[in-house]
């Protein structure tokens, strides 16, 4: 493929109309991101502004090389009530991100915890799975699959399991202080509003528990950071245990979310996994890449001038990589828009890429394969009847998903 020519006049970059706070984008955003990419590798989105980037190069440029391009800071800050490593970069971005690090290693993860999980997926889905063994419809979303990361993290924060629906409410309400940034109506500002208040609520909750780990460490997450040697500051200790209840739970629910409407689009590969269970982990990145949790990340240009996909970007310039669209680029997946768990595997950008990818990567591919299995073993034809996505956008996942069994014993009701 031939170099792509620089141009040093960002004139020169198409215009496109996307409204992504539109419903219809939630719902399925691949229509609109092929329709983006069909403009152009960059194009600017004449309703915000930011350049928005589709190939899996470009957005990997800018969501890996985070000296160049820096992560939003304001929002982020806002997001989780203090600085932490997720608005960082270099040294202090690594000596903050280390005191978990060893954690969230595969072999430690591995070592600790797949019992845990495994015990916790069982007792949250038995009354569901007994339900539609009986012929009941079920929204396995809210009978389960949202509970189950939120109770993982919180037994890993040493929190008690009664306080799980708080996290899981605040989490979501969270979220709204990046999906709705750019929304101007009155209720676009109302959700921003509960946001921020859900943040309060949550280091409120969390500066309580560091307080008493201080008094009385153990051997779980916050006692980690309470009685860390790096030198940060109360809210810095408080934001970071915030991030990680937050980051712990809602996008490793979503990615649970995905990966069963996923399988049940396409019983004949769940029926191969069934099967053979040790194509779960290539499944797993398969469905990630091909549904991805993350849709948008924001970027802003941190250098006096960088090239771009073929454009000289100036320092400041707002970029909105698109990796759901990155993990469906036809320049490096063939057969890009088709569901295959025996693909040649490649990295995708669904977990980040470089210093910033996902602290909970391990975690959440553990999670996700255990639920799997257990599902596979206990109702291995299970059957989506309506998915509703929500409205969130920027981190995207089923918000309700209801399913019935082919062969329930009662019949579907």
């Amino acid at each position: 493929m031939k170099p792509m020519p620089v141009t040093t006049s960002i004139a020169d970059i198409p215009t496109i109309s996307v409204d992504f706070l539109d419903p219809r984008f939630a719902a399925d955003p691949y229509p609109a991101l092929e329709e983006i990419r069909a403009v152009g590798p960059i194009v600017r989105n004449e309703r915000s502004g930011y350049l928005m980037l589709t190939s899996y190069a470009d957005c990997a440029q800018v969501m890996g090389r985070a000296q160049s391009f820096a992560a939003d800071v304001e929002h982020l800050t806002a997001l989780f009530g203090g600085t932490t490593f997720a608005s960082l970069s270099g040294a202090r971005h690594r000596q903050l991100k280390g005191i978990w690090a060893p954690a969230f290693q595969r072999k430690s993860l591995a070592a600790t915890y797949p019992e845990l999980i495994r015990q916790v997926i069982v007792d949250r889905a038995a009354d569901s799975i007994a339900r539609l063994r009986a012929g009941e419809t079920v929204d396995i979303a809210e009978g389960f699959v949202r509970a189950i990361p939120a109770v993982v993290i919180a037994s890993m924060l040493g929190v008690p399991s009664a306080d799980i629906p708080d996290f899981v409410r605040w989490s979501d309400e969270m979220g709204h202080i990046l999906e709705n940034r750019d929304d101007p109506s009155t209720h676009g500002r109302a959700l921003v509003a509960q946001g921020k208040q859900a943040t309060d609520n949550l280091n409120r909750y969390m500066a309580a528990v560091i307080d008493e780990r201080r008094d009385r460490p153990g051997g779980d997450l916050v006692s980690q950071i309470a009685v860390s040697e790096v030198p940060m500051t109360e809210a810095e200790v408080v934001a970071a245990t915030t991030q990680l209840v937050f980051a712990g739970n809602e996008t490793t629910a979503k990615l649970m979310g995905h990966c069963l409407v996923t399988l049940a689009a396409h019983p004949g590969q769940r029926e191969v996994l069934r099967q053979n269970r040790d194509l779960l982990p290539q499944a797993i990145e398969e469905v990630h890449r091909w549904s991805s949790v993350k849709v948008a990340t924001l970027r802003f240009v941190r250098e006096e001038q960088v090239q771009v996909a073929g454009h000289e970007l100036a320092e400041d310039t707002t970029i909105m990589a698109l990796p759901a669209a990155g993990n469906r680029d036809p320049q490096r997946w063939e057969r890009a828009d088709a569901f295959d768990i025996n693909r040649p595997r490649l990295a995708h950008l669904g977990f980040g890429v470089g210093p910033h990818a996902c602290l909970g990567l391990n975690l959440a591919r553990l999670e996700v394969e255990i639920l799997l299995n257990h599902l596979l073993d206990e109702i291995p034809d299970w059957q989506v009847q309506r998915v509703d996505y929500g409205d969130s956008w920027m981190v995207r996942g089923p918000a309700e998903i209801d399913v019935a069994l082919e062969n329930a014993r009662g019949g579907r009701r």
